[in-house]
Parts: structure tokens; C-alpha cells; sequence
């Protein structure tokens, strides 16, 4: 089953706890490079609200462009549609038969502008067939202050909780284990330390909430310190804590964070922190990534002992990866390298993957089913000029977005038509042969 974290972007204070710290206590706060719950301050959400879903009749023809799709099982899943020519907002669809039929369930209209007529995305992660959460950008523009509405649903989208966090979105989702704890990696305190840069506050922050999502407390946060000379909105935090950190919680107490940063002179590197305690404390976790490696994914876990992690890497021709699997719940690591970039691919489960090759328009795929050692390659029997968004419940059963959009256009535009077309597909055997069961209409 592929990650699920989806991201859907368009182009990419202080509540203190009256308690009583020793002088030892606040020495050791002001020593670790980023603040902790246990130093005394949690940040409490504001408003908190609950909204209906829209649970329209299912369509096979939802309007705008598909920008996500995440199956849970064989016949329920999630999906997203950008109205990319209007509105601009995100319609958060609801499969119950297998991708035939889709019905409304929630509209994200972002407000948090990127600079240049760009709108910030919202941000999703869909959990399982009950449990989904959605990030709104919102920008207050007579206040002109940031904030995150954040939806939480744990009866499939028949009703959504909401609560707001005074901050801005990171690159990684929010992250549920189950319908009460989650987690948000944000930027707040604003304004931040470059003057260069409206995105970044003076903090990285990690928020968490145990009552599904009706309040949020803060219980890590790190200096925005920016990496490098020069502005790069990538480049600022001290890990784990980073403007470019990837998110995975397994437990309500276990979690990863990971991400590659950048030393004074420019060169990079990657690295993994762990938790035990929910998020408040982080230990670093000692792997050999190899030099120059880029860490783009968060690690998947299938069961709270299996999972992977993707790293990509460089060579004096072309990108591998190093795939790093555990069996023991991240105690130990074994990698294996890929000689082509696989880190997109849809993992299935510990053996099965499916990743789209370098070139997408060839619509040439490579399979393993042998845990990553050996690969395949498969050409899509599909009349599309494009399939992309993989994702598989089993090694045979699976469904993609494809499209016949040739026409391109400068970096950053939009390169839809009033009329395009994005096509839902479906297999049986594997991604050997492929059927169009619904389609959306931008």
C-alpha cells in the first residue's frame, strides 16, 4: 500500500503550565537545541469546531484535476480534486466500491499565498477507510497573521473536528496513528529571523494532539537557524527539526523524523531521529547514508516491526537508491541498493514494489517481488500518454491517475484546459493490463 501521505500543493503563544522547575531543569532546557514539552511550555490550540461533511450521492465524474489518490483496500479509498481553473480549492473525495463511484466529503480552501499569485496547497494524510486529516493554509489578511485549520475525521468524512494552529505548513503532512493522536510540523512565531523569507518563523515546531485533533499542544521546538549563507527556505532548522523534516509515526509513542540538511560549505547530509515518548525527546540513529544521498520520504511502515526507509543517491551517470528495511522496529537496518531511483515507488508490502521509470511518458514501470533485490521491467498497456499516482492494496490489485495532457508551459504554471480530462485506472493482474472506471472533468 502506498504512503499515506499525499501532498497536494500548488507549487510547493506561549500558554505556560504553572509548575516548578529547578535550576537544574532550566539549565538543561536552555543546553538541547530544541525546546521541550518537559521545559515547561505547552501551546494549546485556539477555536475548536466541527463540521458535517458534504457526503454528496457518489459520481464517477468529480470535477476538477485529480491531484491524489490513496486506496485503502479493495473497496474503499480517498481521493483529492483541485479546482485549478477557479476557486482553487480541494475537494476531498470518498471511494465506497472500488474507485467507481466518488462522493464529496469535505472542501479545503486555502487562503496562505507562496508569493507570485501562488496559493498554498492543503495538505492530507489518509490513515485508513475511517481516519483522515486535512491541513487548510489560511492568511488573515487584516491581521495579517498565518494560521492552519486543521480538519479530523474518524467516521470516513461523515464529520470532520477542526482546530486551528497560529503557524504556517511545512513540507511534511500530518501524521494520525489512530482516530486520537497525530501530529503537525509547523513554523511559527513570526516574523522569523531572514528578512528574506515570509515563510519561516523563528521556531520549528512539532505539535500534537490526543483527543483527535480537537486540541493541539506543542511539545518540541528548535531555532529556525538557517543552514546556509544565503537564503533557501530548505535549509533552515537544526535536525530533527527542520523546515524540510519528513514525518512517520507508528504507535502513539514511537516516531521518526528524517531529512537532509546542509553544512556551512553547501554539502549535504541525511540522517533519522527516533521517539519513544510521543514526540516530546528525539535520539538520533546512526545509518550510512552515503555521501551526497537526499532523503525525500518519509520511512513506511507496514506493521510496528516492517518497514523501509527510501534514500536517494548519486552517481557519475545517474541517481540509485539505497533502501534501508527493519524487521525489528527500526532497531536495526539492511540496505539494499537500487542502481535507478525507486524512492516514488509504490510499496506494496516487504517484497512488492512498483516504481514509474526516470522517464514517465515512456510508461515504462519496474516491478520486485523479492524484497527489493531484483527489479522488472513492465511496459503500462494503457491508451494514456501518462499514468502516475500509483497505488496498490496487493501485488495484483491496484488503481493510477493517467492522462493525454501533451500541452507544457513555463515552471510554476498550470498547463490544464477548461474541458481536460484525468482518468482513474484499474488492475487485476499486476499493472499488466489496465481499465478506466471513472474520470474527473477540470
Amino acid at each position: 500500500m502506498n504512503n499515506p501521505q499525499v501532498f497536494i500543493r500548488s507549487n510547493r503563544l506561549k500558554q505556560r503550565r504553572i509548575i516548578s522547575v529547578s535550576m537544574i531543569m532550566l539549565s538543561l532546557c536552555l543546553l538541547v537545541p530544541f525546546i521541550l514539552a518537559s521545559c515547561g511550555y505547552q501551546n494549546k490550540t485556539g477555536s475548536q469546531s466541527s463540521t458535517q461533511g458534504n457526503n454528496q450521492p457518489g459520481t464517477n465524474t468529480p470535477a476538477g484535476d485529480l491531484t491524489g489518490l490513496h486506496m485503502i483496500n479493495a473497496m474503499v479509498g480517498w481521493a483529492v480534486s483541485w479546482d485549478a481553473l477557479g476557486s482553487g480549492a480541494y475537494t476531498i473525495l470518498r471511494t465506497t466500491d472500488g474507485g467507481s463511484h466518488w462522493s464529496t466529503t469535505l472542501k479545503c480552501k486555502p487562503t496562505e499565498s507562496l508569493g507570485m499569485g501562488y496559493v498554498e496547497g492543503c495538505s492530507t494524510n489518509f490513515r485508513s477507510a475511517s481516519i483522515a486529516t486535512v491541513v487548510q493554509p489560511e492568511y488573515d489578511s487584516k491581521t495579517q497573521v498565518s494560521q492552519l485549520r486543521i480538519f479530523h475525521s474518524s467516521d470516513g468524512g461523515q464529520n470532520w473536528q477542526s482546530a486551528v494552529i497560529k503557524a504556517r505548513d511545512l513540507e511534511t503532512s500530518p501524521v494520525f496513528v489512530d482516530a486520537l493522536h497525530g501530529w503537525e510540523l509547523v513554523t511559527d512565531n513570526f516574523p522569523g529571523p531572514d528578512p528574506g523569507s515570509a515563510y519561516i518563523g523563528k521556531e520549528i515546531a512539532l505539535f500534537h494532539t490526543n483527543d483527535g485533533g480537537r486540541t493541539w499542544q506543542k511539545i518540541a521546538g528548535g531555532p529556525s537557524t538557517s543552514q546556509l549563507p544565503v537564503t533557501s527556505d530548505d535549509a533552515y532548522g537544526i535536525p530533527p527539526l527542520t523546515a524540510s523534516t519528513r514525518m512517520q509515526f507508528v504507535t502513539p509513542a514511537t516516531g521518526w523524523l528524517t531529512g537532509t540538511s546542509s553544512h556551512q560549505d553547501s554539502s549535504d547530509y541525511s540522517w533519522l531521529y527516533v521517539t519513544h515518548d510521543s514526540g516530546a525527546t528525539w535520539q538520533p540513529v546512526t545509518l550510512p547514508f552515503p555521501p551526497g544521498s537526499l532523503i525525500v520520504w518519509p520511512p513506511q511502515f507496514f506493521t510496528e516491526q516492517d518497514g523501509l526507509l527510501s534514500v536517494l543517491t548519486s552517481g557519475p551517470n545517474s541517481s540509485g537508491t539505497a533502501l534501508y528495511t527493519t524487521h525489528d522496529g527500526g532497531k536495526t537496518w539492511t540496505q539494499t541498493a537500487v542502481p535507478f531511483d525507486v524512492t516514488s515507488a509504490d510499496f506494496i508490502d516487504m517484497n512488492h514494489a512498483l516504481a514509474m521509470a526516470s522517464d514517465s511518458r515512456s510508461k515504462m514501470v519496474y516491478t520486485t517481488s523479492d524484497g527489493w533485490h531484483h527489479w522488472t521491467q513492465l511496459h503500462l498497456n494503457a491508451p494514456f500518454q501518462l499514468v502516475y499516482n500509483f497505488s496498490f492494496v496487493s501485488p495484483t490489485l491496484g488503481w493510477a491517475l493517467a492522462n493525454n495532457i501533451t500541452r507544457t508551459g513555463p515552471p510554476g504554471s498550470i498547463n490544464l484546459r477548461k474541458g481536460d480530462t484525468i482518468a482513474m485506472l484499474k488492475t487485476t493482474d499486476g499493472g499488466k493490463t489496465w481499465q478506466e472506471i471513472a474520470h474527473s472533468v477540470v
